[in-house]
């Protein structure tokens, strides 16, 4: 007798430490999964007829706010540089991005942006570095550009007067305004910058 009521007293106190249901009968939650981090700011950076990514003729030219379209970049003041006094705010990321904007000359917004390097793309999908036979440009739409880039050829796309493309022109000795013939293009010229102007060329 005494074995029997030790037998149930044990079986009583192991029913009571195993594992317990909820009073609903329904298991326990399994834990949230942890939150994935949010995907911020543009990747890549494509350049069209109107704007480069998020940023267009209306886009004011703060540090702050293109701050906030650019999280993970450095974004500052460029100092005048090279004869240029416009006003310029760098865009520089760690995956390359090279983005230069420029105020338009009567606004405090951007006049034009220049997409010289890393994610940068045009509306077809160029790529920096393209050869001229790749972009298949004719001379007859390229013109010289001034200042800074007196030694590069801009063209341009028709229907598309506000989208620059413009090309290196390594070892060309001709005169500053002169657009090279084709020959030299093929054998020489590559695409170094996308380039967006507020006021069609």
């Amino acid at each position: 007798m005494r074995n029997l009521i030790f037998t149930v007293l044990a079986g009583a106190c192991l029913a009571a430490c195993g594992p317990q249901s909820s009073p609903s009968g329904e298991s326990p939650e399994a834990p949230a999964p942890a939150p994935k981090p949010a995907v911020v700011g543009p990747i890549l950076i494509t350049f069209s007829e109107q704007g480069a990514g998020e940023i267009n003729g209306d886009t004011a030219m703060d540090v702050r706010r293109l701050g906030g379209l650019f999280p993970e970049s450095t974004v500052r003041r460029a100092p005048p540089s090279g004869g240029n006094t416009t006003p310029t705010i760098t865009v520089r990321r760690d995956d390359g991005l090279e983005l230069d904007l420029l105020s338009a000359p009567d606004a405090p917004t951007v006049g034009r942006i220049l997409g010289r390097a890393g994610p940068v793309t045009g509306p077809q999908g160029e790529q920096i570095g393209a050869s001229w036979s790749e972009m298949g440009f004719l001379t007859e739409t390229c013109v010289r550009g001034s200042g800074e880039m007196a030694a590069s050829l801009i063209c341009y796309r028709q229907g598309a007067p506000r989208l620059g493309y413009v090309f290196g022109l390594p070892g060309f000795t001709g005169p500053a305004n002169a657009v090279p013939e084709a020959g030299f293009l093929t054998d020489n010229a590559r695409l170094t910058a996308f380039m967006w102007s507020a006021q069609a060329s």
